[in-house]
């Protein structure tokens, strides 16, 4: 039987708060252009703001997905906006990490590559085949993956690792913790409940949002650190104290067990 349970949508005033900053972050992005005195200062002013780039897109993406009252798939968008926030931390406690951040790329696409190469099938020409070829050819050069755990080490963050890793169980793949919220089995007579969609408990949901809107809060910060000038600092300041209105409000509702740290 697949069934579709309902519980209580985030509250009106934490969709509110996420819409005010949305419209705040783009007009954030329209502001003056950062200027730059050299090539690896242009290199990592470029990597910075994508990496914002990335966080807005998403955070609009989960934006509409809780408008709809899609609760486990705003759960889910909001891995890749904490995981946003964890890189910008790390290049700017050490700007060298762009050389780790283009290791794990370099690593990543000479995987892809191989894999494309051991197709039962390969569809491309015998030019991208070469091409190819050359590329696994050249090895992997000493470069290494990023562990995600490493990103940050003795930072005062590491809460957002944690909250990583928590929603990773129901983002990253299929496993038996995220088949969980969507298999429910009644002991007593053996049946079982297919669940579409499900919903998210209160804590979860608390969780989630709080965890979102830090990280979209931290990239803020750690980007108005390259930037000039902006007229919008006051408009953060109030949108960071809603927040935490909002997420100290929320915490009396959860048992002290399962309270999330508010910023």
């Amino acid at each position: 039987m697949s069934v579709n349970v309902e519980a209580p949508s985030l509250s009106p005033e934490w969709v509110t708060w996420l819409r005010d900053y949305s419209a705040t972050a783009r007009r954030f992005t329209e502001d003056e252009p950062v200027h730059v005195s050299s090539e690896e200062e242009r290199e990592l002013v470029a990597i910075k703001a994508a990496l914002y780039a990335r966080a807005l897109t998403l955070f609009d993406g989960a934006l509409l997905l809780i408008e709809n009252d899609r609760q486990l798939d705003f759960r889910i968008q909001s891995r890749g906006i904490i995981e946003a926030a964890m890189y910008l931390i790390a290049l700017d406690r050490d700007p060298a990490y762009v050389e780790k951040m283009k290791d794990d790329d370099y690593k990543n696409r000479h995987a892809r590559a191989g894999l494309h190469l051991k197709a039962k099938k390969f569809t491309g020409s015998d030019d991208v085949r070469k091409m190819l070829e050359d590329f696994v050819a050249q090895g992997l050069q000493g470069a290494k993956q990023i562990q995600m755990g490493d990103l940050l080490n003795g930072s005062d963050f590491e809460r957002l690792y944690h909250s990583y890793r928590n929603v990773s169980g129901d983002a990253a793949h299929v496993s038996i913790t995220s088949l969980n919220r969507h298999y429910i089995e009644n002991r007593d007579d053996q049946s079982a409940l297919l669940i579409v969609d499900p919903a998210l408990d209160e804590n979860d949901m608390l969780v989630t949002v709080t965890e979102l809107g830090f990280s979209m809060i931290l990239a803020t910060l750690f980007l108005m650190k390259i930037k000039e000038r902006t007229d919008l600092w006051d408009d953060f300041q109030d949108l960071t104290r809603r927040y935490r209105e909002l997420g100290h409000a929320a915490r009396h509702h959860v048992p002290d067990e399962h309270a999330q740290p508010v910023a």
